[in-house]
Parts: C-alpha cells; sequence; structure tokens
C-alpha cells in the first residue's frame, strides 16, 4: 500500500504555529510532521496530536504491542495475558512466545531508542508504504484515538449538561432574589409615607384647642352682659306699669 507524500502543500504558518503551539499537521511528541498520520486523542484531560508511533507508545495499556489488538473495554484476563515490568503494556500471553518468564518486557522497553511501531517502507522509486504489520498498527492508533475522542464527547456532553443545570439553578435564585429585593423596596417606601398620612388624619380628627386666657375673656364678657340686664330690669318693669 503506497501512502502520500508527507510535504506540507502550504508554506504559510497560521498564528498558532506561530507562537509556538502545537498545529495539527505536527506530533506532539517527536514533532513530526506527516500530516497524513497525525491522530488526535485526549490524553490526561488535553487533546493531543500524536503520529502513529507516539501514540501507541503513550497508551500502552490500550493494545498489545506484539498483535496490535485494541482493547476495547478491558484487557484480557490476567491468566491470558503478561505485563510489561518496566511499563503499563499488557501483552498476550501467547504473543509474548518465550519471553513471558518474569521480568517480562515488551518490545518498545527492550530497545527504547531503535523500536519504532510505525516505520513505512521505502521502495525503489522512494515510494513509502506499508505491509500488513504496519496496516495493522495504523488501524489500532486510529481505533485508540476514536475510542479517546468518543469519550471525550461523553465527558464534555456530560459537562454541558452539568452546567446547564447550575445555570438553571443559579437564574432561579436570582429571580427569587430580585423579587425578594421589589418586596423590601415596596415596604421600605410604605413605611415612609405612613407617619405623613397619619399626621394629616389626627390634624383632620382633632378640635382646636382654646387657650385658657380666651376661655377667661369669654367669661368676663358674660357676666357683664349679665350685670347690666339685672340693672336694666327694674326700669324696664316701672315702664311697662306705668304705660298700663
Amino acid at each position: 500500500m503506497n501512502l502520500p507524500s508527507s510535504t506540507a502543500t502550504s508554506t504559510s504558518e497560521s498564528p498558532d504555529t506561530a507562537a509556538g503551539a502545537i498545529s495539527p499537521e505536527m506530533c506532539g511528541a517527536c514533532k513530526s510532521q506527516d500530516s497524513w498520520v497525525i491522530h488526535s486523542a485526549r490524553l490526561r484531560g488535553v487533546l493531543r496530536f500524536y503520529c502513529t508511533h507516539c501514540l501507541l507508545r503513550n497508551h500502552p495499556a490500550s493494545f498489545c504491542p506484539t498483535c496490535f489488538a485494541f482493547y476495547d473495554s478491558s484487557p484480557p484476563h490476567q491468566s491470558r495475558r503478561v505485563s510489561c515490568s518496566d511499563c503499563s503494556s499488557v501483552t498476550h500471553i501467547h504473543c509474548a512466545g518465550d519471553a513471558k518468564s518474569p521480568p517480562y518486557r515488551c518490545p518498545p522497553c527492550r530497545d527504547p531508542d531503535g523500536f519504532s511501531f510505525f516505520r513505512p517502507i521505502v521502495d525503489e522509486n522512494g515510494a513509502r508504504c506499508m505491509d500488513k504489520a504496519l496496516s495493522e498498527a495504523f488501524l489500532c492508533a486510529a481505533k485508540i484515538a476514536a475510542s479517546s475522542m468518543s469519550k471525550a464527547v461523553t465527558f464534555y456532553r456530560s459537562e454541558a449538561e452539568r452546567k446547564g443545570k447550575d445555570a438553571a439553578v443559579a437564574k432561579k435564585r436570582a429571580r427569587e432574589a430580585l423579587e425578594d429585593v421589589l418586596k423590601l423596596d415596596e415596604k421600605a417606601k410604605l413605611a415612609v409615607s405612613k407617619p405623613s398620612v397619619d399626621h394629616l388624619s389626627g390634624n383632620r380628627d382633632q378640635k382646636p384647642k382654646q387657650s385658657p386666657a380666651s376661655n377667661g375673656g369669654l367669661k368676663q364678657i358674660e357676666s357683664s352682659a349679665t350685670a347690666q340686664v339685672k340693672k336694666q330690669s327694674p326700669s324696664v318693669v316701672v315702664q311697662v306699669k306705668q304705660e298700663k
């Protein structure tokens, strides 16, 4: 199987690349720019971009490093697997062969500098191609990337639902707080206006009080008028008798 060229078709740098960010066309581990084999995966909560070799190297517990079988749900039973003493990779016991006696070391750990999960073959024409083993490694890396992104989608969907519920609760509390503030404001306005209304109604119902001086003056006037009537009453009686 022939592979496309890894030469970049565009020489212009994006703002993210110019600022030192990892480009989707570059491996974040080995800085390889073989854009046709760059996989996106979520590792430790961060979205990363890896070539096939680096993706498999950073997910040792997700596949068998010998036959490239992808462990979708869980690795094989302990009776049918052997674990590497240097990393967390799990190998089928029948794939380990004679090297399964402890301490077992997986192929990448036996030769950490020279081993590569994915090294394309270059033919006599300079074209790169893959054989069956490389195809299996590439397919395993693609499955790991797809599973990682699927888990990321599930995680972020649950996060979005949780934040949506939190936002609804916060909105309800804010509305209730606003209603309480409006009620308190109305009570404050009523408390300010009530004393003035009571003062006006009290003035209307209250009778005008007369001062002691005015009461004494009225009594003097009444007594003087009574005395004058008494003085004039005998003459009036005499005049009435004479007329008769």
